[in-house]
């Protein structure tokens, strides 16, 4: 689900159930051959996976800078114009967080995959176990390294932030607030109940008051009204939230704080 905002605000877009939590990922695929990336498209939807298919450049980039949702995105090296490799370097200087994999007939671009920090290499045309092995590889690494997040268009750029990042959620008005916990804040013009609901999907959330949800990892300390956050931010505790207090002990007593 995507939120458009007005002038100078974000488009949010959430991936609570597809990047690192989830049992279905989604996939971009761009390769100048639409016949091939059909293919592999059909290839990954019978392995469960969702898939947007591109034929170029430009239209992959808009795609991402209008907040569309991408996990991993495979890239044809050797395509006319923007080639692949100038595709992912740009994709990273626009804030895309998720994974790379490169495509080509030629193995002569290897190297160069690695500036862009590309999770992998494959000669066309992959077989279906090979991307089988790598997608595996890719959801139990986002598993492992906690990559689950959402992404937030923030000055017209997309940018994808991680769950573990979000110290506590606030909403004004119309308005909906990440306050992250390096100090940073993103407003966006959404509804707090569809926030909440995707938000809350992540265990280490939680929603203490009606215009407030929390991150239980970034609690410093809890009150029976009051919770006061790592960066000093005290929040409110409603009376209509009296589990608030009993979630966040239970979840230190079984560990699942980082």
């Amino acid at each position: 689900m995507v939120y458009w905002a007005d002038e100078g605000c974000g488009v949010w877009s959430v991936e609570c159930e597809t990047r690192g939590r989830g049992t279905r990922m989604n996939i971009l695929i761009c390769d100048d051959v639409f016949e091939e990336a059909e293919k592999m498209s059909g290839l990954l939807n019978s392995l469960g996976y969702s898939t947007a298919v591109f034929t170029g450049g430009t239209e992959t980039l808009e795609y991402i800078r209008s907040g569309g949702a991408a996990d991993v995105i495979i890239l044809d090296i050797i395509m006319p114009g923007m080639s692949g490799i100038d595709l992912a370097r740009t994709l990273r200087e626009v804030g895309f967080g998720g994974e790379i994999v490169f495509l080509s007939t030629s193995n002569e671009y290897g190297p160069e995959t690695y500036e862009v920090k590309a999770f992998h290499y494959l000669v066309k045309p992959p077989l279906i176990e090979d991307l089988k092995r790598i997608l595996d590889e890719i959801k139990a690494d986002h598993e492992k390294t906690d990559r689950a997040g959402l992404s937030l268009k923030i000055s017209g750029s997309a940018r994808f932030v991680l769950f573990r990042d979000v110290e506590y959620v606030e909403v004004i008005k119309h308005y909906v607030t990440f306050h992250l916990s390096n100090g940073e804040i993103a407003e966006i013009r959404a509804t707090f109940t569809e926030v909440a609901r995707q938000l809350l999907c992540d265990k280490r959330f939680i929603q203490c008051h009606q215009s407030y949800i929390v991150n239980m990892d970034s609690i410093a300390s809890m009150m029976s009204r009051e919770v006061t956050m790592l960066s000093g931010a005290r929040i409110p505790i409603s009376k209509g939230y009296p589990e608030t207090k009993l979630r966040y002990l239970n979840r230190g007593l079984r560990g699942e704080q980082k």
